[in-house]
């Protein structure tokens, strides 16, 4: 019973953007993922929730795959006013924290091409570590790497990519792994050691090196999105920052039944950042929603958010 009130399923995840309208032009105008909701920067928001001091003033927009809200995890970028975004001139793949997400496309090479006339850094096909098939790596203009896959033959390809996992660096596989199991996800591969490429963590990158690797799933959508963790022996014991304005992608938010209840099953080594929270959101069809943060050993935020199981099932 404990497991059916933490995480199931994946609802978004956070990209903090220098340009909400370039991020858009890559993930919607050029992979086809479609901006259905944004938020209105003109409504203050209690900075407080995501650390961060008094109110803030930011544009977000969510990108949904052709599964919809319902139906698909939308990518969540943010594009921060005041305070004004936490620039990240580094792109090293090793840093603690989520650095990649991955994308199926119905034409690989085609989609590859158009990243490349689009600006982006973009290198040769490898076998990709979220999708373990063919990939092709990409690097986005906010340090995001983009690890594209060809969708599997009969898939309808024609509404854009799909969306269906992301990456995360972490200090400590196995502890991360704990914490993953400890708040909902159960565990698809145990962590093990495995040979890594540098062009498998980042667009054009060189070497290889043994990394421990696991993969991870919630029980609602696991069919459908992976969550891989990658523990290189160059990543440094430095979690991410606590600070919700950190450029590039910062957090998960994960669909509970009831937010108190899932607080209530985490163990106490869990950090909590906090307690529950109303969190509204100004110019969208959705009121607000109560939310809670958790954060992972590195540094990752977690965000429990109720969302009971009946709005899926419109």
């Amino acid at each position: 019973m404990t497991a059916d009130v933490l995480a199931r399923r994946f609802l978004h995840v956070n990209l903090n953007c220098a340009s909400l309208d370039a991020t858009e032009r890559i993930y919607g105008e050029v992979l086809g993922l479609s901006a259905r909701m944004r938020t209105d920067p003109k409504v203050p928001t209690d900075g407080t929730i995501l650390g961060l001091d008094g109110e803030t003033f930011c544009a977000t927009s969510f990108l949904y795959d052709a599964r919809g809200g319902r139906g698909g995890c939308a990518l969540e970028a943010i594009e921060y006013y005041t305070p004004a975004l936490l620039r990240d001139p580094i792109t090293d793949p090793v840093r603690p924290g989520i650095r990649a997400v991955q994308l199926g496309v119905g034409n690989l090479d085609g989609a590859a091409s158009a990243l490349r006339r689009a600006g982006l850094t973009v290198g040769d096909p490898v076998q990709g570590l979220i999708c373990e098939g063919k990939s092709v790596l990409a690097l986005d203009s906010d340090g995001v790497v983009i690890e594209l896959t060809e969708l599997p033959a009969g898939t309808d390809a024609s509404k854009g990519a799909l969306f269906n996992g992301i990456r995360i660096a972490a200090i400590d596989a196995s502890a991360t792994g704990r914490f993953l199991i400890d708040i909902g996800f159960q565990e698809l591969d145990a962590p093990k050691t495995v040979p890594v490429t540098g062009a498998q963590l980042t667009p054009g990158g060189s070497g290889e090196t043994d990394c421990v690797v696991a993969r991870y799933a919630l029980a609602e959508d696991g069919h459908q999105f992976t969550l891989v963790v990658v523990q290189h022996p160059a990543t440094a014991a430095t979690p991410v920052p606590w600070g919700g304005n950190h450029q590039g992608l910062y957090r998960c938010a994960l669909r509970v039944e009831n937010v108190h209840e899932a607080l209530a099953a985490v163990p106490d080594s869990v950090e909590r950042m906090g307690d529950p929270v109303w969190c509204p959101l100004p110019g969208t069809k959705i009121e607000g929603l109560h939310i809670a943060f958790l954060r992972s050993p590195d540094g990752v935020v977690f965000e429990f958010v109720e969302r009971p199981l009946a709005h899926f099932g419109r």
